[in-house]
């Protein structure tokens, strides 16, 4: 209606200017002010990112390449909603500083001869002596080693997620940098972190399915490997393949076979 009625103003106006101005012009300007006015349109071409973990695949709009470690997946859309995303990557970064901690924890203390991480636990749960790096710190119990740790745990933690910037949750700074890492190239520490910290996570959640198959920590695990590549592996293992004749990674099954299959070898 107001569009109609600035429509009929325009037109009117132009007819009193063409007879003051122009006489008998009157109904060519008429016209051409009727005429309306034609309208660019502009197209926008927008090039969806190449996902680095897909060569050939589309990066979904909202992982731009901005965030530490993005590499565009995210095949569930799990991030569509920016403030879940920002939920997942928080949690991603202090689960990989846990694991980045656990896997070192774990190789430790079966290196040191302390005993592999199934072991060493059980020592509090029995009552025993609790040792740590090797030196004996008494009779260990569960509710003073938990009051510990949450007393410790409680305070970093409740500093870390009272800040109200979600950046400085993640990447506190402050206390939490005694040795001033973040003065250095920040942008490149991160990326290397969530790297590592994933490759932590793996890591730890292997450890996690080899003991509970083998018994075993993953130091005596990789020795035993290595000591016998064939017959110490993920195939020879019936829990974890059961499919596969754990037989035929022996030397045994080999030596006896070849010769049949291929005679003259």
């Amino acid at each position: 209606m107001a569009q109609a009625l600035a429509t009929r103003a325009l037109l009117a106006k132009t007819t009193v200017v063409g007879k003051s101005a122009f006489g008998g012009n009157t109904k060519a300007l008429v016209a051409r002010a009727a005429k309306p006015a034609a309208v660019r349109s502009v197209a926008l071409n927008v090039v969806a990112r190449d996902a680095p973990w897909c060569p050939g695949t589309e990066a979904p709009s909202y992982l731009d390449g901005s965030l530490p470690g993005d590499f565009g997946f995210d095949p569930l859309g799990l991030g569509k909603d920016p403030a879940m995303l920002a939920q997942f990557r928080e949690a991603e970064v202090i689960h990989a500083r846990w694991c980045m901690l656990a896997i070192a924890g774990m190789l430790t203390t079966e290196i040191l001869g302390i005993g592999n991480w199934i072991e060493v636990p059980l020592d509090m749960a029995n009552g025993k002596d609790s040792l740590y790096l090797g030196q004996n710190l008494g009779p260990a119990m569960v509710w003073s080693t938990l009051a510990v740790e949450g007393l410790l745990m409680g305070v970093a933690e409740g500093r870390r997620a009272g800040a109200s910037d979600p950046e400085a949750r993640i990447y506190p700074g402050g206390a939490f940098d005694p040795m001033g890492m973040s003065k250095g190239n920040l942008d490149e520490l991160k990326l290397k972190e969530i790297k590592n910290g994933r490759l932590a996570m793996v890591a730890v959640f292997g450890v996690y399915m080899q003991s509970a198959v083998t018994g075993e920590g993953p130091v005596a695990n990789w020795v035993a490997h290595i000591s016998d590549p064939w017959s110490a592996n993920v195939g020879t293992n019936a829990v974890a393949l059961p499919y596969i004749n754990p037989e035929a990674f022996g030397s045994g099954f080999w030596a006896a076979a070849a010769p049949t299959w291929y005679p003259g070898m």
